[in-house]
């Protein structure tokens, strides 16, 4: 018959308990008088070989528990951090309007309102009697069709700056490093609100490493440089100007102005709907009149229709 005993002191009485352990998890406790008059010279129970290799099927079988974890995980994508796609079909047997404008959102049909009568309940809930943010930020959320002409083929996620008519204080700080060949250009680019502008003897600098550019965001160049910054394409990578991110350009003040000012744009897909996305962005402020931050939604949704072909419709 096979027990363990452990013993221990109680507060500050000269007395030590002594466990005895019984098949069926039953124990019994035996006072003892200090001091104790007897040694315990081994314990003896089941041991575990941790050093053993795994088999085949074990492997297997923690393989299937990581992948099922790993699924669990996954159920909580972008389609369930945020209210999911719009069903109508799930939405048909509720009321089409509410009787009164303060209603549980699960009991009626979705409600579609336009700009400005959102951005007038907004202003109202962002009132100083309630939650007192009358300038809070404007967020316009997208939720979109990432297929494309091969049906295994979706929209890449991407991320990107869109200039807007209307600019805004984003309470973002954004850091740029210029590039231009002539002095002139490079005063201006300072002048624009670029950090630094380099020219073509840095190049190198950059390359050796005694030059570092990972304290900046954003990389622009004039087109004087566009040939000589081509060895610096492994290092920037996504930061690397050109035409198609707009940081490649021979004027400065419009370039820096959109990196300075401009809307993020990010398009993430589902990773358990590939067929669906979204795109939450920041468009204006709520102290903005009604036509600028129209006018910034239609700059921000133009941008985005360029990532999908139009011939495919919605």
């Amino acid at each position: 018959m096979c027990f363990a005993i452990s013993i221990n002191k109680m507060f500050e009485q000269d007395y030590y308990l002594a466990k005895y352990f019984w098949p069926g998890n039953s124990y019994r406790i035996i006072g003892f008088k200090y001091p104790l008059g007897f040694l315990i010279s081994s314990l003896i129970g089941r041991k575990r070989n941790l050093k053993r290799a795994l088999t085949k099927q074990e492997r297997q079988e923690r393989r299937l528990k990581r992948e099922a974890k790993e699924a669990e995980r996954k159920k909580t994508s972008i389609s369930e951090q945020f209210p999911g796609r719009l069903n109508p079909a799930k939405e048909a047997h509720l009321p089409d309007k509410p009787n009164t404008n303060i209603f549980i959102r699960s009991a009626y049909k979705t409600q579609y309102y336009s700009v400005s009568e959102a951005l007038r309940m907004h202003r109202e809930m962002q009132h100083s009697s309630i939650y007192n943010n009358p300038n809070a930020r404007v967020r316009l959320r997208m939720e979109l069709n990432m297929t494309t002409e091969k049906k295994t083929k979706m929209v890449s996620d991407s991320e990107e700056l869109v200039p807007v008519p209307y600019p805004f204080n984003h309470n973002e700080k954004r850091t740029i490093l210029a590039f231009a060949h002539d002095q002139s250009n490079r005063d201006a680019a300072v002048e624009a609100g670029a950090e630094i502008a380099l020219g073509p003897d840095m190049i190198k600098k950059i390359i050796k490493g005694m030059f570092r550019i990972d304290d900046y965001d954003f990389c622009v160049a004039h087109t004087d440089m566009a040939s000589s910054i081509l060895p610096l394409r492994g290092i920037l990578r996504s930061r690397f100007p050109n035409k198609i991110n707009g940081g490649l350009g021979d004027n400065f003040h419009e370039i820096i102005s959109k990196f300075k000012d401009g809307v993020k744009l990010i398009i993430r897909g589902d990773p358990i709907m590939p067929i669906w996305g979204l795109c939450d962005t920041v468009v204006g402020r709520l102290k903005m009149a009604d036509e600028e931050l129209e006018a910034n939604i239609g700059a921000v949704i133009q941008a985005l229709c360029k990532h999908r072909n139009p011939a495919l419709g919605k």
